[in-house]
Formats: C-alpha cells, sequence, structure tokens
C-alpha cells in the first residue's frame, strides 16, 4: 500500500535538484537510495574486495576437431636389445645340386703300393721233426714275397708292416718211444735271418695221442725289414705228422700292410 510519503517522491523533479547542487554529493547518494532518476556524477572506484572462492568446473564442452599432424621428431636413442626369440621351424632342405666332376687321382705315396703277399700250402701227410721249419710244398700266388719250399723261408723284399696267418692239421707222431703219451704239438713263427726273433706262438688246445688229429692256427701282425726272411717251426717236444682234411694238411698266407 502506498503512502503519502511514497507519492511526494514520485513528483519531485530530481535531475532539476541535482542540477542546482552538483557538488552535494552526499544528498546525491541520498538521493540515489531513494530514487533511480538520480544522475550524479560517478566516483573514484573503491579498491579491490578480496576475490572470491573459485565456483564448481563446469561440465566439458564437446571435443573440437583433430588438428593437423605436426611434423616428426628426431629418432630417439636405441634401446637396448631385446632377449631373442625361440627358434622356428626349419624350412624345407633345398634340392641337392649336381656331382661334380671326379678329380684325376694323384700320385700314389711312398709305400703306398699293397702288392706284396705270397699263399703257400701242403697235400701231404709229411713228418715235421721237432726244431725243424715247415716245408710247404704247393705256393698258390706270390708277389714280392717269395717262398723257398727246401728251406721253409718267406723272404720280404721291403720294409713294412706285415700279416701272416696260418694252419695246420697235425698228429702226435712219437716215433722214437712208439707210445701213445699224450702231448701237446705246438708252432712258432720266427724271424729267421739275419737273426732269430720270435714273433708268434701257436698250439692245439688239448694234448693229442698218435691217434689224435688237432689243429694249430695263428696269425700276427709284424714289422719287417727288406732282404729278411722267416719261418714256421715246429716247436712241439716231439715230431709231428701233418694230416690231410679235404686236400690240404696245412696252408699260410702272408702280406703287407703298410
Amino acid at each position: 500500500m502506498r503512502t503519502t510519503k511514497d507519492n511526494y517522491l514520485d513528483n519531485i523533479n530530481f535531475n532539476d535538484y541535482t542540477s542546482e547542487r552538483p557538488s552535494d554529493n552526499c544528498l546525491c547518494e541520498v538521493i540515489k537510495c531513494l530514487t533511480k532518476n538520480c544522475k550524479c556524477p560517478t566516483g573514484p572506484t573503491g579498491p579491490t574486495g578480496p576475490t572470491g572462492a573459485t565456483g564448481a568446473t563446469g561440465p566439458t564442452g564437446p571435443q573440437g576437431p583433430t588438428g593437423a599432424t605436426g611434423a616428426t621428431g628426431a629418432t630417439g636413442v636405441t634401446g637396448p636389445t631385446g632377449p631373442r626369440g625361440a627358434t622356428g621351424p626349419q624350412g624345407p632342405t633345398g634340392a641337392t645340386g649336381a656331382t661334380g666332376a671326379t678329380g684325376a687321382t694323384g700320385p700314389a705315396g711312398p709305400g703306398t703300393a699293397l702288392d706284396s703277399y705270397a699263399m703257400v700250402h701242403d697235400e701231404t701227410n709229411s713228418v715235421v721233426p721237432a726244431a725243424n721249419p715247415l716245408l710247404f710244398q704247393t705256393t698258390n700266388l706270390s708277389n714280392k714275397i717269395t717262398y723257398n719250399s727246401a728251406t721253409g723261408d718267406f723272404y720280404i723284399p721291403e720294409d713294412g708292416i706285415y700279416t701272416i696267418h696260418w694252419w695246420i692239421n697235425a698228429r702226435n707222431r712219437n716215433k722214437n718211444e712208439h707210445d701213445c703219451e699224450p702231448k701237446t704239438l705246438g708252432v712258432e713263427f720266427h724271424q729267421f735271418w739275419p737273426e732269430d726273433i720270435l714273433i708268434a706262438h701257436s698250439s692245439t688246445h688239448n694234448k693229442l695221442t698218435c691217434c689224435d688229429t688237432g689243429t694249430l692256427s695263428g696269425n700276427a701282425i709284424f714289422e719287417a725289414k727288406g732282404g729278411t726272411s722267416f719261418r714256421l717251426i715246429n716247436t712241439s717236444e716231439i715230431d709231428f705228422e701233418l694230416v690231410p682234411n679235404d686236400n690240404y694238411s696245412a696252408c699260410v698266407s702272408i702280406s703287407r700292410l703298410l
């Protein structure tokens, strides 16, 4: 409800009043509080008050369009090598290339021609006295190594390593005592010339009576100098008799290895 005072203020021409008292700022301020028609001059700006508390952050707006890609930067320092990974499966084997042509055979080195050999045998039932050489009657083949059937000597023409193998069918021939006491028969292989050297020995496994036959077999690898000779000798206590078995009663072979 409006009062008489309110009506009074509405009818006052405050512009006129202020124009008449331009310097009366205090009054102007009073009038300004009472009405909006007061047009007093603006006073100097007072000091800035303290900043109020920051308000809550508003919602994020929509993302703007992606900008253009910038220039590539310089390459960084290479990092340490990582651990080796597991080996992968082996790939398929490629096709084998064609075999090249065989080269020419080179010349044989010294002492590599292994062509020294001999083989002899006997088909008789001859008696071999104790401490005497065996005398084989037939030479099957011979190259460089020669055999003398009269003396029982094998002659070696050149230095080298040789091998010999022998077997002999024999019977106890104790002719001096004319009994059948069991005896062991033995044969030894000797270098005969230029000096006597025992190389190998063989004997019957069991003692033989005058009615029994046994086999003496043996072999050896030996070194020989060129020009030496070798023999097989009856080293039994008694004589023995050769006994043919399917034609052969004894056989010997000798050949050079190196």
